[in-house]
């Protein structure tokens, strides 16, 4: 017995002593003092309790410079992993199961597009921006060449080269592609139309219903009277292999001084992406001589997509419009290299690149290229199963070089809302609803793209006929008529990526929006009162109700053989006394979601099957759609087509019932009180290593249970499945309260930690505050955070 306690203890200081000898190769300098390479200056970094660094530099560059290598310290595998999407290169660091990744990308035209934006960077770039963009670079390939590269890069045996322009341009081009939605949806809807019939389609949603909510527009006089200054495999498995996750939505509003307690302007954003360890957001705080930011940065991005200074505070949501076309071309009969164009024959563009692998020797493909734009047919497995024909897709992004280093900078930089539209006005794509409000009272959105005119006859969800020119777009809308409220006599702006209203021309513009539930949420909630502050916003920010699915429920209920739920009367009660609340003891949504499924599965199944529909519950037409689908007791979705019978939504919606409440039974016991929501939610941050076990115990961060919903304020997804246990997929990335009564007084939260360092202590210590509703502070002021830091990098010139 001796011996092995003896053994045991020798086993435990050889284990510790082994993991603080890791620890101390692996773990990021957070005090001390280190050189710096073309600093100009001494430049200080302080670290508040929740590691986000405050930097002090006496220039822009040096800024710059200190927060690219810091940056690096917290995120570089993440930015690794986003210059590889964007570049095409993650087979060459993961191995040949990302080949079809790479080939996917590389065919879109990122990679392409990422070289031609860094040429005309160079060309044609400002200098001040420039160099403030090159010490960044600088400060990141500082970090590569000196520090401690984070353990991920052992673990794969991989020593990353120097980051570059082109990088970061392929940063900007992978978050322009994020949404995807017509990828997802342009086929699946086309097949519908080819297959099915225009019956089917007319209970769906493919655009905007009536009983939607838009986002009502306002639109400045441009002789400056409103901005004043006033005091007031699929496509989907393919998807699934990104080791960096998706932006997917999006809320923020921002309330005006009349309907605040301060009477000051009062902020809120929070952007919904794909759960993943590192969170997506990066903050940061800097400071200079003429300026003062605190911002959330993407990986290998040098200037805030989000934040504020002390006179003004932007935001952002996903627009969702309709920027990519897909275009059915014609061979020419006579030579296949050639397409049908009006009267004239087109030559398709072929170009052949290499795929670097690891391990093996690199990969040649072939990209084809029609005069609409690359060939998707070898990477969109979905095209293949509607046409032989070549599909290319028109997408604006590619159409011309990324500003958005420059637009990034003059938003945070604005010293009115002028300068700040004239800012936003370089975002050609992707579509963002940039949310803003100022110390002076404005308030105002824009939703702001490039958007192309389209012929009245297009229908942009379907695929186009490439070989017609009437299908062409004809031009583009002045940003002048973009959707967009400034001081609107409201009070308030919001967005919630749902759908704008009628455009000053009259435009009802075409995009792939959500119903608008959490917007009406917003805005009815807003509407109420006129004493809003930063404490009574959260329980609004925090909420999880959604309106529309009690209605749905009991429009079930309603239609149900009352044999179906015979021994079971309890639970189906409290279904029908829900009020869209998605609490964890709540016993509603559990029965809700499972019963949704296999209704939704049972009518649509037979005629998609099981690939089209686990296609169709990835898009926004299920979402926007759903309530349609259930209610409709005329619809041909209803009717088994392989069945001899002719079947009706009571006879779908019972047995859907039926198989829910046994399936339950068997899953969380015989008492439906035992059927809490809690006990149906997961919810784990994925690290792109956490794929491979046991690397998942070491990497992802996993969170206590969340109130997981479809369409709530604090939306926190999931998709529907047979299984009845939800993984919490998305949601906000982070959670931002700013009063400018007190700016120094703003909060946030992130759904894990500022770092993605495995060994650094802020690596998942907000996990718990973020699944809990709780925030923290948003540290502004000099003389709390010299005073309170406990760990402070000095950086001195060479």
């Amino acid at each position: 017995m001796k011996k092995l306690i003896f053994a045991l203890i020798i086993l435990f200081f050889v284990f510790t002593t082994g993991y603080q000898i890791i620890k101390y190769r692996f773990s990021p300098k957070y005090s001390g003092e280190l050189v710096l390479a073309g600093l100009d200056e001494e430049t200080e970094v302080f670290y508040d309790d929740f590691g986000i660094p405050h930097i002090y530099a006496g220039s822009a560059e040096d800024a710059y410079r200190a927060m690219g290598y810091v940056h690096a310290q917290d995120r570089l595998f993440q930015m690794e992993m986003m210059r590889r999407v964007g570049t095409g290169t993650l087979a060459e660091l993961l191995g040949e199961d990302l080949v079809e990744v790479d080939q996917f990308f590389r065919t879109l035209g990122i990679p392409k597009h990422s070289k031609w934006s860094a040429e005309e960077w160079e060309k044609n770039g400002s200098l001040e921006i420039k160099s403030a963009v090159n010490a960044y670079i600088n400060g990141v390939n500082d970090f590569i060449e000196k520090g401690k590269l984070p353990l991920e890069y052992t673990l794969l045996g991989h020593t990353p080269r120097p980051y570059n322009i082109e990088d970061m341009h392929g940063i900007v081009g992978y978050m322009s592609f994020t949404f995807a939605m017509a990828m997802k949806t342009d086929p699946l809807i086309t097949k519908m139309a080819r297959e099915l019939g225009s019956e089917y389609l007319e209970v769906l949603s493919v655009h905007t219903l009536p009983e939607h909510h838009v986002i009502p527009t306002h639109y400045p006089e441009r002789d400056g009277k409103v901005l004043t200054d006033m005091h007031t495999e699929s496509l989907q498995a393919l998807l699934e292999k990104l080791p960096v996750p998706l932006l997917e939505g999006s809320n923020s509003w921002i309330i005006g001084p009349d309907k605040t307690e301060s009477g000051e302007v009062l902020f809120l954003n929070d952007t919904h992406i794909g759960f993943a360890q590192p969170s997506v957001w990066y903050e940061a705080h800097l400071e200079y001589p003429g300026f003062s930011f605190y911002g959330n940065h993407l990986a290998g991005i040098p200037f805030g997509l989000v934040g504020h200074t002390r006179k003004h505070s932007f935001g952002l949501t996903m627009f969702e419009n309709d920027d990519q076309d897909f275009f059915e071309e014609k061979l020419n009969p006579a030579n296949p290299l050639e397409t049908i164009y009006g009267e004239e024959f087109r030559p398709i563009q072929i170009r052949e690149e290499q795929i670097p692998v690891k391990g093996q020797d690199p990969i040649k493909f072939e990209i084809r290229e029609s005069v609409h734009g690359p060939i998707m047919n070898n990477v969109l497995p979905e095209i293949a199963k509607i046409t032989s024909n070549p599909v290319a897709s028109w997408w604006v992004y590619i159409l011309e070089p990324s500003r958005a280093l420059e637009a990034t900078w003059k938003m945070a930089r604005s010293k009115d809302i002028h300068e700040f539209e004239n800012g936003i006005r370089l975002i050609h794509a992707p579509g963002l609803n940039v949310m803003y409000g100022d110390k002076a009272g404005n308030i105002a959105w824009w939703a702001t793209a490039k958007l192309p005119i389209r012929p009245d006859h297009v229908n942009s969800k379907l695929f186009l006929d490439g070989s017609d020119p009437a299908d062409e777009i004809q031009g583009w809308m002045p940003f002048e008529e973009n959707p967009m409220s400034i001081n609107p006599p409201s009070g308030f702006v919001a967005s919630a990526n749902n759908q704008p209203d009628t455009l000053s021309n009259g435009t009802f513009f075409p995009g792939y929006y959500y119903p608008g539930e959490r917007w009406n949420r917003i805005a009815k909630t807003i509407s109420a009162r006129d004493d809003w502050n930063q404490q009574n916003i959260k329980d609004l920010q925090l909420e999880a109700i959604n309106e529309t699915h009690p209605l749905n429920a009991l429009s079930m209920l309603e239609a149900v053989n009352p044999e179906a739920y015979e021994g079971f009367e309890s639970a189906l009660e409290q279904l029908k006394n829900w009020d869209g609340d998605h609490g964890l003891e709540s016993i509603a949504p559990t029965l809700y979601y499972k019963w949704l499924y296999h209704t939704l599965h049972a009518m649509m199944v037979d005629e998609l099957g099981e690939d089209w529909f686990s296609n169709f519950l990835e898009t926004f037409l299920y979402i926007r759609s759903v309530s349609n689908l259930v209610q409709t007791e005329s619809s041909p979705w209803w009717n088994n087509i392989n069945t001899n019978n002719q079947e009706s939504r009571s006879d779908i919606l019972s047995a859907a019932l039926k198989k829910s409440l046994e399936e339950l039974k068997g899953q969380f016991g015989n008492n439906p009180e035992d059927w809490q929501w809690k006990k149906a939610v997961v919810l784990e941050h994925p690290h792109p290593l956490g794929a491979q076990k046991p690397l998942d115990k070491l990497f992802n961060v996993s969170a206590p249970p969340v109130m997981a919903n479809e369409e709530s304020v604090n939306k926190l997804a999931f998709k529907l499945n047979p299984d009845g246990i939800y993984s919490v997929r998305s949601g906000p990335a982070m959670r931002i309260i700013l009063d400018f009564a007190n700016v120094e007084l703003s909060e946030s939260v992130l759904p894990t930690g500022q770092s993605g360092n495995l060994f650094s202590p802020w690596y998942r210590d907000q996990a718990e505050m973020f699944a809990n509703g709780e925030y923290r502070p948003q540290l502004m002021n000099e003389s709390l955070i010299r005073n309170s830091s406990k760990k402070k990098v000095t950086f001195k010139p060479e």
